[in-house]
C-alpha cells in the first residue's frame, strides 16, 4: 500500500518488513539463485564471442556454439532445481519441521524454544529487518503454527499426491489455505507439477524424460520416452515465472494472517519473470 500521491507512509514500511521477515530467506536464496543465473551467462556469453573472434574453422565455430547452448541450459535447469527445492523445504518445514521440534520436546523445552525465537526477532528488530508490531505478529505466527500441529499431528506429507496438492494439503493442516476467492490457477498448477516431475529425470535419470514424467507433460515440449530435458529459454521463464509466483502466493498468504494487503495477483503469474530472464 501507498499513502496519497503514491507516496510511502510509515505504517507501509513497517507492514513490508513485518512480512518480509516471515520468508526472509527463501525470498534472499530465489534473488541470489536468479542472479547467479544471469551472471554465469553473461559470462559464458562474453567467452563465446571471445573465443569466435580466434576461430576460422566453421565446424569448431559450431561445436563451440552449441556448447555455449548446453551450458546455458543446464545453468537454467540448475537455477530452477535450487529455487524449487527451497520452495519444497519451506512448504513442508512449515509443517513437518515445527511439528517435529514442538512435539518432541517437553514443555520447559518448548519455553525455551520460543525464547530463541523472540531472541531472533529482537535481533532482527536491532538490524532493522523487523518492527517491535513486526516481531510480536512473528512470535505469534509461530504459536499458532506449533499449536494446530500439536492438535493435528502431520508427521509427512502425502507422497501420493502431485506436488502442488500435496503442498496445499500440508499448508491447509496449518490454516495457510488460499486466500477467499484467490484459488490457485489450473495452468500455475499444472506447470510447477511438470516442472516437478522434470526435476525428477533431471536429478535421477541423466535428464532424460520418462514415462511418469510425460503425464504431468501439459506446454513442456516432449512427447516421448527418452527425449533429452533441455531447458530452453523459452521454458525457464515459464518455469522461473510459476515457482517466484508460488513464492510470492504464501507470502500474500502470510500477509493476509496478519491482516496486510496482497502484494501481487496469482493470475498474472506468467508475467512474473525476474528482470533480464
Amino acid at each position: 500500500m501507498a499513502g496519497e500521491g503514491g507516496s510511502t507512509t510509515a505504517d507501509d514500511v513497517e507492514e513490508e518488513v513485518a512480512a518480509r521477515a516471515l520468508i526472509l530467506e527463501i525470498h534472499d536464496l530465489v534473488t541470489e539463485a536468479v542472479d547467479a543465473r544471469l551472471w554465469v551467462i553473461r559470462g559464458v556469453r562474453i567467452a563465446l564471442e571471445q573465443d569466435l573472434a580466434t576461430i576460422a574453422n566453421e565446424d569448431c565455430r559450431g561445436r563451440v556454439r552449441a556448447s555455449v547452448d548446453r551450458a546455458i541450459a543446464h545453468w537454467n535447469a540448475m537455477t530452477l532445481v535450487v529455487i524449487y527445492g527451497a520452495l519444497e523445504d519451506l512448504v513442508e518445514g512449515m509443517g513437518v519441521g515445527l511439528y517435529s521440534i514442538v512435539s518432541a520436546t517437553n514443555p520447559i523445552k518448548r519455553k525455551e524454544i520460543f525464547e530463541r525465537n523472540r531472541s531472533r526477532n529482537r535481533e532482527l528488530m536491532a538490524a532493522g529487518e523487523l518492527t517491535g508490531e513486526g516481531a510480536h505478529a512473528l512470535t505469534k505466527f509461530t504459536k499458532v503454527l506449533a499449536d494446530a500441529l500439536l492438535r493435528d499431528p502431520l508427521l509427512e506429507p502425502n507422497r501420493q499426491l502431485s506436488p502442488v496438492d500435496r503442498w496445499e494439503d500440508l499448508l491447509s493442516r496449518i490454516y495457510m489455505r488460499p486466500i477467499p476467492e484467490r484459488a490457485l490457477p489450473d495452468d500455475l498448477r499444472l506447470t510447477i507439477n511438470e516442472f516437478a516431475a522434470v526435476r525428477n529425470v533431471i536429478l535421477h535419470r541423466m535428464g532424460r524424460i520418462d514415462e511418469k514424467a510425460l503425464t504431468f507433460v501439459t506446454e513442456g515440449p516432449w512427447r516421448t520416452v527418452n527425449e533429452r530435458a533441455v531447458i530452453d529459454d523459452k521454458l525457464y521463464r515459464r518455469y522461473i515465472a510459476a515457482l517466484i509466483a508460488y513464492e510470492r502466493e504464501l507470502e500474500d498468504r502470510m500477509r493476509a494472517r496478519m491482516g496486510l494487503a496482497s502484494q501481487s495477483s496469482v493470475t498474472d503469474w506468467r508475467a512474473m519473470v525476474p528482470a533480464g530472464g
